[in-house]
């Protein structure tokens, strides 16, 4: 499935996956007055609902695909047309409601909005991954995925586990938190409850420190993976690693692939080019790239906190207009090579604060320099979040707002995010997250697990 990386090379996992199988058959109707269909079922997110649309007498309306869910199947038998249903149900992110069935003789409403029918078929299931949900009410649901990425930031109290899910149901797994099951059980109950996925297709670990590599193994027990991304070989020891590598003894040794700047992993609109690897940068630069003038005034920072942070793998994930940075946990003077002395990645949307907001990363000179609309800091209560590192984000030119999974307990209000924009504000910890969902016209929406309420921005 997938080529071994070079640098400089183009790698390119370009397979698009097909939606969620078709729902199983609605009963036939009698073509005589239609029974009111049951709802399709409502999912998380919000997205419009839409009306069914009308079956001609004698037709059966055919449910369509939903990405990673269910549909419901053929509508009831022809009569003559029925009077239109109510409003469909809200799929998630941005699906539609499904459409009615055929219509039966002087059918009474179908509750997901198509024209009178006969026995209603099954209802569609919407799902989490942004396709439509599955009509019900004398018809089949209609089908289609949400042309929407998701990228969603799971709570492992200061480690790291960012995932990205694709339109056509692709998932993208960056780093699983802390050794043991906690960590890893959050991001499987992302993967299987949220996205509806039977499997990740792609896991990549940034580097080796436990609170990145620690919850793989245990997540690999709880979830199909199908390939392995990372640096290559460490430069420290412990158990975290080698629980790690003992994955892939064997056969199993083919879905583990070593990572070079420059390479790039695409699914279908998802474009992700990887920058930094294995204490390296991209070369030549991405296309975005601009000159840095911060770079004059750049310091120098030696405490890199062990040194498998400075091979941290990162990437820029394009999305049409969109632009998200991850570097891991880079730290000071390995993030300043691929932005000085000219800034190789060019300015970014959406940015992961490096480190989780420790001041041993996140420079003036790389900050400022990308210069994000939006940073999400990763920390926890008692871990990350320097002051010093909010004061740098904050001075950042066109920053909008800065999202934080956790209340810095030591600092002070000005010296952490919003309270509207924290999601875990104090003991006993929620774990809750944050999730966004980007447009291919370049809106993203930030969401608060804790409190629901979202905001907006538009790409540059």
């Amino acid at each position: 499935m997938f080529a071994a990386l070079a640098a400089a090379s183009t790698w390119c996992a370009c397979g698009q996956g097909k939606g969620g199988a078709t729902g199983a058959a609605g009963v036939p109707g009698p073509g005589t007055a239609g029974s009111m269909g049951s709802a399709g079922t409502t999912a998380s997110g919000g997205g419009t609902a839409s009306g069914g649309g009308t079956a001609s007498g004698g037709s059966t309306a055919s449910g369509g695909t939903a990405s990673g869910g269910t549909v419901g199947g053929n509508g009831g038998g022809a009569g003559a047309a029925g009077t239109p249903g109510a409003a469909g149900t809200l799929a998630a992110t941005g699906g539609r409601g499904g459409a009615g069935g055929t219509s039966g003789a002087a059918g009474t409403m179908a509750a997901t909005g198509g024209r009178g029918g006969g026995t209603t078929g099954a209802a569609g299931t919407a799902v989490a991954s942004g396709g439509r949900g599955g009509a019900a009410g004398g018809g089949g649901g209609a089908g289609g995925s949400s042309a929407a990425l998701r990228i969603f930031w799971v709570d492992t109290e200061g480690g790291a586990a960012t995932i990205l899910a694709t339109p056509d149901g692709k998932v993208v797994v960056v780093d699983a938190g802390n050794t043991g099951t906690r960590d890893a059980q959050r991001v499987a109950d992302v993967v299987t409850n949220q996205l509806k996925a039977a499997r990740i297709d792609v896991m990549i670990v940034t580097h080796y420190h436990t609170d990145h590599v620690g919850g793989v193994p245990a997540l690999a027990g709880l979830v199909p993976i199908s390939q392995y991304l990372d640096h290559g070989t460490p430069v420290e020891t412990g158990s975290a690693i080698d629980n790690y590598l003992a994955l892939f003894s064997g056969t199993a040794a083919a879905s583990r692939t070593v990572v070079k700047p420059g390479a790039k992993l695409a699914f279908g609109a998802l474009e992700l080019t990887f920058v930094t690897s294995a204490g390296a940068v991209i070369d030549p630069p991405l296309p975005t790239a601009v000159a840095n003038a911060t770079c004059g005034s750049a310091t120098s920072k030696s405490n890199v906190a062990g040194v498998e942070n400075p091979m941290s793998v990162g990437f820029v994930a394009q999305f049409g207009k969109f632009d998200f940075l991850d570097l891991g946990d880079l730290t000071w003077n390995a993030e300043q090579m691929p932005v000085c002395p000219t800034n190789r990645v060019g300015v970014v949307d959406l940015y992961q604060v490096n480190h989780h907001g420790l001041d041993l990363s996140s420079s003036p000179q790389l900050v400022h320099s990308v210069a994000p609309l939006v940073a999400v800091m990763n920390n926890g209560a008692s871990k990350g979040g320097s002051a010093s590192t909010f004061d740098v984000l904050r001075a950042s030119p066109g920053l909008q707002d800065l999202w934080s999974l956790h209340r810095v307990t030591a600092n002070d209000a000005a010296h952490n995010a919003d309270e509207a924009l924290t999601a875990n504000l104090d003991t006993p910890d929620r774990a809750y997250g944050f999730s966004a969902v980007i447009d291919p016209n370049g809106t993203f929406t930030l969401t608060n697990g804790r409190t629901g309420a979202s905001r907006s921005y538009q790409s540059r």
